[in-house]
């Protein structure tokens, strides 16, 4: 069996990293308040990847330059994949990011107009460094997916999703814009209607506010990983603390050496 894995997410604008709660975002400090607040780097021993997402609204030139260059301070003292997301509009975009340390690029916007660049990125670096992030949200029982930061209603989820299969890409990550930030748990019940044809890994993004929550979601055998953004609740000891109690409750997690550093 496949290991599950626990990611997590940092969201970054113009210097800033935020906090988000059903994609309201609100600025909480920069890097070296990342570092000397929480440890940031060493919480990383606790983690199988981070994702950091650029969420500037209409990022031009400058922005794209800031952004690449907190991340390579930030890669100084991390030492799992990396995924960088956000802005990418094109294969100059996304090569720009994997010349700045990406292991793997994710793409909202860009899945949902363009797929020959989407194919393009697959053909030149690989199925697996391609991650697609689908945000969505629940109107009138009916699942909606958003682009533009989830102020824009693109398509049904289930007419998108199935639209996916003309995509080569690696894993596919469902983001509840309602679960967002609430700390309440993940949606337990979208991932759901996801066909049997797509063989892509899935992982969750949106709700996570406890250890508990991991677990009962990466129990599911559809369920590759899970993803939070959540400053408050993760950083310092909780991701480790998120780690060990996985693992104690037979999720199948890479034990890292430094879990057992007590």
């Amino acid at each position: 069996m496949i290991s599950k894995r626990i990611i997590y997410a940092l969201l970054y604008s113009k210097g800033q990293f935020h906090l988000s709660r059903n994609f309201s975002l609100q600025k909480v400090g920069g890097i070296d308040w990342l570092k000397n607040n929480f440890g940031f780097g060493e919480t990383c021993d606790f983690i199988d990847e981070l994702i950091i997402l650029n969420v500037t609204k209409n990022p031009d030139e400058k922005d794209k330059k800031n952004f690449l260059d907190d991340i390579n301070k930030l890669r100084e003292k991390i030492f799992v994949p990396i995924t960088l997301g956000g802005g990418i509009r094109s294969f100059k975009d996304a090569k720009l990011f994997f010349e700045n340390g990406a292991d793997k690029v994710m793409i909202n916007y860009l899945a949902h107009v363009d797929k020959e660049i989407c194919n393009s990125i697959s053909n030149i670096f690989g199925n697996q460094a391609l991650s697609v992030m689908v945000d969505y949200k629940i109107i009138e029982n009916k699942v909606l997916t958003f682009i533009n930061g989830g102020k824009t209603k693109s398509f049904f989820f289930d007419h998108y999703i199935d639209q996916l299969n003309n995509f080569k890409f690696g894993e596919l990550i469902l983001n509840s814009i309602d679960n967002d930030g609430t700390a309440a748990g993940f949606d337990d019940q979208t991932f759901r209607e996801i066909p049997d044809n797509i063989r892509n890994p899935v992982l969750l993004m949106g709700g996570a506010g406890k250890p508990e929550h991991f677990v009962n979601i990466l129990k599911n055998d559809k369920i590759s990983g899970v993803v939070t953004a959540n400053l408050f609740n993760f950083l310092g000891t909780g991701l480790k603390e998120a780690r060990n109690f996985s693992i104690n409750e037979k999720i199948k997690l890479i034990k890292f050496e430094s879990l057992n550093n007590e």
